[in-house]
């Protein structure tokens, strides 16, 4: 069986064990952190990651780490099946992870509360520390932000933040820094697709990378309309340069004329093998869970393997957040129901 093949059918092999209605259903239905840790262990894949531990006495947090830590243990598998072109893909995934961090620590040194510094080390991905560009466990000692550069002086981000730098820290342009990191991630993305050179699968990955990019700048036009007084000008600054659906001038007018409202339902008319029969709650979940339905299709049918990887990976991502939410909820005790509007599946 050659790599590409066997990489596709082992990752659609573990998606086929991911967790199902059933599965939410029973960890919904449970009382407490330690609960839902025995049902993880003994009755789905997270056996493995889970193995060692005592979960009448395991914090939430720690849960939440070891849950996180299980995806690099599903790309450790895949990755033996991987060529040069899956790498790059796997590089910008730990990116991802890396920027989340030190967009965490930014937050922090803007605004010095505990619970934020509490959050970033209980979030910290030690774990998968041999695929960082950086010590992450450093972060949490920063709490100046030139001292942040610094540390960052041998890595891409470090012309990113100082080109935010600010005299008032308080006045820290924070969601023109976060939408210049995210679009970094995509420049590596797409750095990775140049591999393909200008390949029938290359072409693919270039359309669908763009798809997400696009849905990324739906959501934020949608809030932006909805719950801010933005200006026009301000909301195409934010926006990520690529496009799908939507050509620029559409996405212009868009923003210049049209209502929250107006945006859903064009999202809902351009998405419409992908967002129907989706319950609208928030935009965040509306693009999230078109996101999902768009992979789940990616992983049953295409045959380009670093799609099906690249699709595996965010579906797992997904994964974990839902049972972080449902953590979260029974922890603070909300009804299954409102849970259960929350998941992605």
């Amino acid at each position: 069986m050659s790599s590409d093949l066997a990489l596709t059918v082992k990752a659609r092999a573990m998606f086929g064990k991911r967790l199902k209605d059933d599965d939410y259903y029973q960890l919904m239905q449970k009382r407490d952190i330690g609960e839902i840790a025995a049902h993880l262990k003994n009755e789905t894949m997270f056996a493995e990651v889970l193995s060692g531990i005592n979960e009448r006495a395991i914090h939430r947090q720690h849960l939440e780490s070891l849950l996180r830590k299980d995806i690099y243990i599903r790309l450790k598998k895949l990755m033996r099946y991987s060529g040069e072109s899956d790498m790059s893909f796997i590089s910008t995934f730990s990116m991802k992870s890396e920027i989340t961090m030190i967009l965490s620590c930014v937050r922090y040194i803007m605004n010095p509360d505990e619970n934020i510094r509490d959050d970033m080390i209980a979030s910290m991905p030690l774990f998968s520390a041999k695929y960082f560009s950086f010590d992450v466990r450093h972060l949490v000692e920063i709490n100046d932000y030139g001292e942040l550069i610094q540390f960052l002086s041998e890595t891409p981000y470090r012309s990113i933040l100082a080109r935010y730098r600010h005299e008032k820290i308080e006045e820290l342009d924070y969601l023109s820094l976060e939408h210049d990191m995210e679009l970094l991630i995509f420049e590596k993305i797409f750095e990775a697709i140049g591999l393909y050179g200008k390949s029938e699968d290359g072409e693919k990955m270039k359309q669908i990378i763009c798809q997400r990019a696009e849905l990324m700048n739906l959501s934020i036009v949608y809030r932006l309309k909805k719950d801010f007084s933005t200006t026009a000008e301000k909301i195409e600054e934010l926006l990520l340069p690529y496009q799908m659906h939507f050509s620029k001038k559409q996405l212009h007018e868009m923003i210049e004329n049209s209502t929250s409202q107006e945006v859903l339902e064009a999202i809902r008319k351009k998405y419409r093998g992908y967002a129907k029969d989706i319950t609208f709650t928030s935009i965040e979940h509306f693009i999230q869970q078109i996101s999902y339905n768009m992979y789940h299709t990616f992983i049953e049918y295409e045959t380009e393997p670093t799609l099906v990887l690249m699709s595996y990976l965010y579906l797992s991502d997904m994964e974990i957040n839902n049972i972080i939410t449902i953590i979260e909820g029974v922890r603070y005790k909300v009804s299954p129901d409102r849970i259960a509007g929350l998941l992605i599946y």
